[in-house]
């Protein structure tokens, strides 16, 4: 008995490898076919190849879908390709693989947009959405709101996104309101890791890298007190 079946790039029909495409890999077929796979492959960085569409949305002043190939930085996808917030203010927080994905700070805007880079970086690809914050943005906030997001999302099957996700609201309301912010902190990072090991899926699974990475890189906003 397992809890779920093993992933099919490593066991899946006939008990063999299995590819199983998206959107994304049929879309590259047509260039693939034109142009062949070295073509392609000379898109990208080490071992993430070709390109990938990625949307920019929040305070960016050029918002929308673009196309670019593996290897830029994050900071070149926001201040070049972005421009900068809309708001005029700086950067403070950059989202990355959507609602479940992990904050970035600008320190770490070096970092080139490939999977082993963003895997080292304590991120995660996704889908490849990018949200961009200016420097007004509570990040306590928006740790609760991605914990706050798993509890409203979760289909209920097994306890650690369950029970965890509301736990974990629960935890981030007395570290906002200022009530035993390290004791309830150490508290949310055992709760995170047992939600990143013990969920059967990706929403419980990925919770913690939005929580988690808001805590390592923005600590003071857990540190205030009461947020108005």
């Amino acid at each position: 008995m397992r809890a779920k079946p093993p992933l099919p790039a490593l066991e899946g029909l006939f008990g063999k490898p299995t590819v199983v495409n998206n959107v994304l890999t049929l879309a590259a077929i047509p260039f693939i076919l034109a142009h062949g796979a070295q073509a392609y492959a000379d898109y990208g960085v080490g071992r993430s190849r070709g390109t990938m569409p990625i949307q920019l949305a929040g305070n960016i002043r050029f918002g929308g879908l673009y196309e670019t190939a593996f290897g830029i930085t994050l900071g070149e996808l926001v201040n070049i390709i972005g421009g900068g917030t809309a708001s005029g203010r700086p950067v403070r927080a950059v989202q990355v693989g959507g609602p479940l994905g992990a904050y970035h700070p600008v320190s770490q805007f070096d970092l080139p947009f490939d999977y082993e880079a963003f895997a080292a970086g304590g991120g995660l690809i996704g889908h490849a959405g990018i949200t961009v914050f200016d420097d007004s943005v509570d990040m306590g906030r928006q740790a609760r709101f991605a914990m706050e997001f798993c509890a409203a999302e979760s289909c209920g099957k097994c306890t650690p996104c369950r029970i965890g996700s509301t736990r974990g609201v629960e935890t981030l309301d007395r570290i906002l309101a200022g009530q035993d912010v390290d004791a309830n902190i150490d508290l949310i990072e055992d709760l995170c890791e047992t939600m990143q090991y013990g969920s059967l899926c990706a929403l419980g699974g990925f919770t913690p890298y939005p929580v988690m990475s808001a805590i390592r890189h923005f600590r003071e906003d857990f540190k205030s007190g009461v947020k108005a």
